[in-house]
């Protein structure tokens, strides 16, 4: 049976590409887009004048200086976005799911006694396992707080 399938399936792939009929002449073909490309300056490609051999150094960043607690925090520009880290977070060594420097002050627990935001529910949502249900620490992913939070800059 799985022989009889092979060999329609040959059949029918062997009657399509041969139609009886032969091509007077092919069309003519077009360029690809790299010969298309060849004639285009590397200057005139770029969104910035010049190619990128020719570009001026960025500036470095300046990293925030302000010491958590002295800062204000900002408006958001959008609902949707997550807030940014109005203070430096240079100190705090990596912040990852096993080292969270940020709950020592940002856990609901204590943030209102060290005048800081404290973590929403959402964060303290298991969004996989238990949708809908707070739970008392915050979960998974939620723990490395800059994969959506950034620190501001200049």
């Amino acid at each position: 049976m799985k022989t009889t399938g092979i060999v329609l399936s040959l059949a029918f792939i062997m009657g399509c590409s041969s139609s009886g009929h032969e091509e007077a002449s092919a069309p003519p073909v077009r360029a690809t887009a790299v010969e298309a490309a060849a004639g285009i300056p590397d200057s005139e490609i770029g969104l910035a004048p010049g190619t990128a051999f020719e570009q001026p150094p960025q500036a470095p960043i300046k990293f925030n200086t302000v010491d958590p607690g002295d800062s204000e925090v900002r408006v958001r520009p959008n609902a949707e976005f997550p807030p940014v880290i109005p203070h430096s977070i240079q100190n705090m060594g990596p912040i990852t799911q096993h080292e969270n420097p940020c709950l020592d002050c940002h856990n609901a627990d204590v943030a209102e006694d060290v005048g800081a935001v404290a973590v929403p529910a959402s964060h303290r949502m298991d969004l996989r396992n238990s949708p809908g249900v707070v739970g008392d620490a915050v979960t998974g992913a939620r723990l490395v707080c800059t994969s959506c939070h950034v620190e501001v800059t200049d």
